[in-house]
């Protein structure tokens, strides 16, 4: 998988699911929930096979250095410790590259530490590092890393850019990544957050095809008629996706 920044590896988690409505008989055609395209977010555009992303405004929108920073701005705000469990960090051999399977904080270390050399010799560490200044934000993803080195592996206090923070992703990753067992008023703010910047298909997961809102309270099938189906385009990826299978 080609990356910008160890950033990516969250936001990749975040990008599945091909949402329809699970109460219509076997002869009705399928419907498919709108889902509104985000600055960072294009769920028509974005597919993920192969392990590679496809999508060129996706790909072009992420390896701008001013995009790369609000990303890292909004998840230090959030917690990059409430997104990477300790497992993940130093145990779980990451996988994301073929020839590279070492824990998340040895491949943070490697590439803070092989950045300023003349001369790499890990073929993947060169090649990211030859990407990055081809792309001209190798300076900015040095900079992350530095940031993520110090917050990860040494525990520094964060302090982060609230100039910087995208109100609407931290909104999304907190209510997908981070909250647990949400009460019955938070359940229906997440839902009538999403429906208001029209994401009905992660809206409609929320009701239907998430654990972590099994429990709530609500009238399901009076809800639902308040999501707007897509008559015209198939298959957006949803951002809250089905966890339930």
């Amino acid at each position: 998988m080609r990356l910008s920044s160890i950033v990516l590896i969250i936001l990749v988690l975040m990008t599945s699911g091909c949402v329809s409505d699970k109460k219509k008989s076997d002869n009705d055609p399928p419907r498919y929930f709108i889902e509104n395209k985000l600055s960072f977010f294009d769920p028509y555009e974005i597919t993920y096979a192969d392990y590679k992303f496809r999508g060129y405004t996706y790909e072009t929108w992420l390896r701008k250095p001013n995009n790369l920073e609000m990303l890292h701005e909004t998840f230090k705000k959030i917690g990059y410790k409430k997104l990477i469990s300790d497992h993940d960090l130093n145990s779980n051999p990451c996988l994301l590259w073929s020839y590279v399977k070492r824990p998340l904080n040895h491949i943070i270390d490697s590439l803070v530490i092989t950045y300023p050399l003349d001369t790499i010799e890990t073929k993947y560490y060169r090649e990211f590092w030859q990407r990055r200044k081809k792309e001209n934000n190798d300076q900015v993803v040095f900079k992350i890393l530095q940031e993520l080195a110090e917050i990860l592996l040494k525990d520094k206090p964060v302090e982060y850019n609230n100039d910087l923070v995208n109100d609407t992703l931290y909104n999304l990753v907190h209510m997908d990544r981070v909250r647990q067992n949400p009460t019955d008023e938070q359940a229906r703010q997440d839902f009538d957050y999403l429906k208001k910047i029209g994401m009905h298909g992660s809206a409609y997961h929320l009701l239907y095809e998430n654990t972590r809102y099994r429990e709530i309270d609500w009238d399901k099938d009076k809800l639902l008629k308040e999501l707007q189906t897509d008559n015209k385009r198939c298959c957006p990826r949803v951002w809250i996706s089905d966890n339930t299978k």
